[in-house]
């Protein structure tokens, strides 16, 4: 601060919360009994740097445990080297100076020349318009520091030549403040002095009940023993290196040729990881293969080709592998067994379906590729075509082909995934949840998968036909009322239309002109009959094209949709359905409904729907107990009636038809967060309207509204939420400063507990379900759909009584609430009719 004067002007000021607890830290911290070392004056930067220069010259060697870029040059081979932490808890990196030039492209000794040039915009210090990192490095590298890339400036390109002389004064400036001080006056420190632990166990409970750490406390001391002396063991942090360093892994790759080999395979090993390898698209093409580790072979992995998975020997042994208790591992199991299962080779003793665990340790990333959680939890690096960088510790083989290499990597790979995916998932407090409800979902999801569900493909060519006939229909009455031609499809001729030709009033602006879309052309539906006849072409233009169109594509040769279902996508555990999302066949509009009827069961069969009823609503009475709303549901009550009555303060059978409706909007509203703005789009009244209606709700239901309000409060307190089956949901978005994303960030903690126990409990409805009609031998019913909260069975009529209890007790039996679950059934020869 005294070398610049704007140093860190940057960044935002600490919030006052934090600020208020820094007393409460200091505590926890003396109590804990954690050595801690403070000196005005000096950041703490540069005491690690102290600390670290006086281990190197006792010839200790040296870890430093940081998120900041400015360590880098402090690593000094043999006795200094850098863990970085690159995002979350646990994606780390241990470098050493082969590390650093690999990661930075330049020594440890000039990282600050070209840290200097490269800038640092978390400091506040700018650095060279149009110098990256590359450029810096090469520059570095080139001239060997900033006196030699200023001697030969002229031999640079123009720009760059004026970049750099303009800003010589910062640039030197910078190179002066980012090395950090390595000889702060510290009293000589031993090693031995600075140990965690010691601590008094009951002052620790204290303050830990104190501060509500209720199980943080139970953990610590499982972790480390009551007085805090234990150890816990290292994660395995692999170290980043120019080169390979001595205990890299080069993979070898056997390929198994002949069936005897894989039988013999099969028959010497307990658990396998297993990667699936296809032409195509992964479970939706032919298979080229299997690549196999066994649990000791952490540098091998054997190929199986297609073909031997034909063999009857080949099967036999693989299923009696595959079978025995957690005996398989695999990265997406579901699409491994979509494949597998229609050549008579099941997975029933799954172990870990790594993409599965890594989304429970944190439902908020954006993807579980097998590559990223290679790289979260071992810090390899794989590349484009799935082989190991050199960056990493998995070594290519290059005497093996291609395609059989890299898949024999990546097996390798997820073999050394299963302890740390294992002892995160402990480590939260999931492996029940796991164990229990996600496991075996992956097998019921895949057996759906494969069966598929059956399609009329007649009624959908007609349907389709219909309302391609109507689009062109619409589209002409269009063109009369606008007096001419025009593509109504496209955004700048509407508007021209809309807005200049028949001069409309706008409702509102965009970036790029008058908004169009449907909220504001229903504004303006008065002013101009063109505008329903609009609304109306883009309803029937959508199930054209979105379902009609998307849906014959997707049938396949044996006449039915195998759509997939996702366990990872949703924060909340909601499955959800992709190519195609048969989540969103419309059911509102009498032609959306239609569409219903193009699913048909297979000859002979009925289908059955089974669907909960008001499952939301119920998850709400239960955790909040609300007595009105748990007597309402005991006694089987109109629901929504009883609640209109309670809002408007008027009997039961008083209540009209308006007042329900508004009253149903209210109730599942408030499953998803939704606030007085969203029930006042939704209900189209004004805002103030809409708040009375919702403070008149939790009058009438006041446990609602504190359960709710405790829910903020305990996310914001833990940084996440939890369901009664122990679904973690983490919601960073409280901690923002930014209003508005914290205001978004109170609603998900409203709506994550109700949301995720409904999901938790349709979950083990499926597994319940599927385990019932294989227990009773129901082997000709199968599960072929699922919903939202319904599920849809193709059942042969044999069965049907039979079918139909198992679904009933498999669903009301999935949670023991304070409520009952009600279960809503249907029969029909189209999903149609049956719902």
């Amino acid at each position: 601060h005294g070398m610049v004067d704007d140093y860190k002007a940057g960044r935002e000021a600490a919030p006052d919360i934090l600020r208020q607890q820094m007393g409460l830290v200091r505590q926890v911290i003396e109590t804990l009994k954690i050595p801690m070392l403070e000196i005005v004056g000096f950041e703490a930067d540069d005491v690690l740097a102290t600390l670290a220069t006086q281990g190197r010259d006792r010839g200790d060697d040296i870890i430093i445990v940081t998120g900041d870029r400015d360590a880098y040059q402090l690593v000094e081979d043999p006795h200094i080297r850098v863990l970085y932490n690159k995002r979350g808890v646990s994606d780390y990196a241990l470098y050493d100076e082969a590390g650093i030039v690999t990661r930075t492209g330049v020594h440890p000794t000039v990282y600050p020349e070209y840290a200097a040039l490269r800038g640092d915009p978390s400091d506040n210090l700018p650095g060279v318009p149009g110098v990256g990192e590359k450029t810096a490095a090469k520059l570095i590298n080139q001239y060997g520091g900033l006196d030699g890339i200023y001697e030969h400036l002229a031999e640079l390109t123009p720009k760059l030549r004026e970049n750099l002389a303009t800003h010589k004064d910062k640039v030197r400036a910078n190179a002066e403040v980012i090395p950090l001080i390595r000889d702060v006056d510290l009293d000589t420190i031993d090693p031995a002095d600075i140990v965690w632990g010691g601590w008094d166990e009951a002052e620790v409970r204290d303050l830990f009940s104190f501060l509500e750490f209720r199980t943080l406390v139970d953990r610590l001391f499982d972790a480390f023993g009551a007085d805090g002396r234990g150890t816990v063991a290292a994660q395995n942090i692999k170290p980043v290196s120019a080169a390979p360093v001595a205990d890299s892994i080069n993979v070898t790759v056997t390929d198994l040729s002949a069936a005897a080999d894989v039988v013999a395979f099969a028959q010497a090993l307990t658990c396998v990881a297993v990667i699936g390898a296809w032409e195509g698209r992964p479970g939706r093409s032919p298979l080229t293969g299997l690549a196999v580790c066994g649990p000791d072979a952490t540098d091998a992995a054997s190929w199986i080709p297609a073909a031997l998975l034909n063999d009857a020997k080949v099967v036999a042994a693989l299923n009696d592998l595959f079978s025995k208790p957690n005996a398989v591992t695999a990265a997406d199991a579901k699409t491994l067994m979509r494949s597998l299962l229609p050549l008579g080779l099941d997975i029933p003793g799954l172990a870990l379906d790594a993409e599965i665990a890594a989304y429970l340790v944190d439902p908020a990333q954006s993807g579980y590729d097998l590559n990223e959680l290679v790289l979260r939890y071992l810090g390899i690096t794989l590349d484009a075509e799935g082989a190991a960088s050199s960056q990493g510790q998995l070594l290519l083989d290059d005497t093996a082909p291609s395609a059989v290499n890299v898949a024999g990597t990546r097996a390798v790979a997820l073999a050394r995934l299963i302890e740390p995916l294992s002892g995160a998932l402990e480590a939260r407090g999931l492996s029940k949840l796991y164990d229990e409800i996600e496991r075996p979902l992956v097998r019921v999801l895949a057996r759906m998968e494969v069966a598929g569900i059956a399609v009329d493909r007649d009624w959908l060519h007609d349907l389709t036909t219909s309302l391609t006939k109507q689009v062109g229909e619409l589209e002409t009455e269009i063109h009369e009322l606008a007096g001419g031609p025009f593509k109504v499809n496209s955004t700048p001729q509407l508007r021209e239309v809309l807005f200049e030709k028949l001069a409309l009033n706008p409702s509102k602006r965009t970036k790029t002109g008058f908004s169009t879309d449907a909220a504001s052309l229903e504004k303006l539906i008065d002013e101009h009959p063109i505008i329903a006849k609009l609304l109306r072409w883009r309803e029937v233009e959508k199930l054209r094209n979105t379902y009609g169109e998307t849906l014959a594509a997707e049938i396949a040769d044996d006449g039915r949709i195998h759509a997939s279902f996702n366990q990872t996508v949703a924060r909340t555990g909601r499955l959800s359905s992709e190519t195609p999302n048969l989540h969103n066949i419309p059911v509102r509009s009498d032609e959306g409904r239609q569409f219903r009827r193009a699913f048909v069961p297979a000859k002979g069969c009925r289908l059955l729907v089974a669907d909960y009823n008001q499952i939301e609503l119920r998850v709400i009475a239960h955790l909040s107990g609300d007595p009105g709303l748990t007597s309402a549901f005991a006694n089987g009550d109109d629901i929504h009636a009883i609640t209109a009555a309670r809002i408007y303060n008027v009997e039961p059978g008083d209540v009209t038809v308006a007042q329900r409706s508004k009253s149903k909007m209210v109730s599942y509203g408030l499953a998803y967060g939704m606030e007085s703005y969203g029930l006042a789009q939704r209900l189209g009244i004004p805002v103030d309207e809409a708040s009375v209606i919702l403070n008149a709700y939790f009058v009438a239901f006041p446990a609602v509204k504190a359960y709710m309000d405790d829910s903020v409060k305990e996310a914001r307190d833990r940084g996440y939420t939890e369901t009664l089956f122990g679904r973690r949901r983490p919601i960073p978005e409280l901690s923002s400063p930014n209003f508005r994303i914290r205001q978004a960030g109170e609603r998900q903690a409203m709506n994550a507990g109700i949301q995720g126990l409904a999901a938790d409990i349709f979950k083990v409805a499926l597994v319940a379900l599927d385990q019932e009609l294989e227990t009773q031998g129901l082997i000709s019913s199968r599960i072929v759909l699922q919903v939202h909260d319904e599920i849809v069975l193709e059942v042969p009529k044999k069965e049907e009584k039979a079918a139909e209890a198992a679904t009933l007790k498999a669903m009301q039996d999935a949670a023991a609430l304070d409520v009952p679950l009600e279960v809503n059934l249907g029969w029909g020869d189209t999903w149609a009719d049956a719902k």
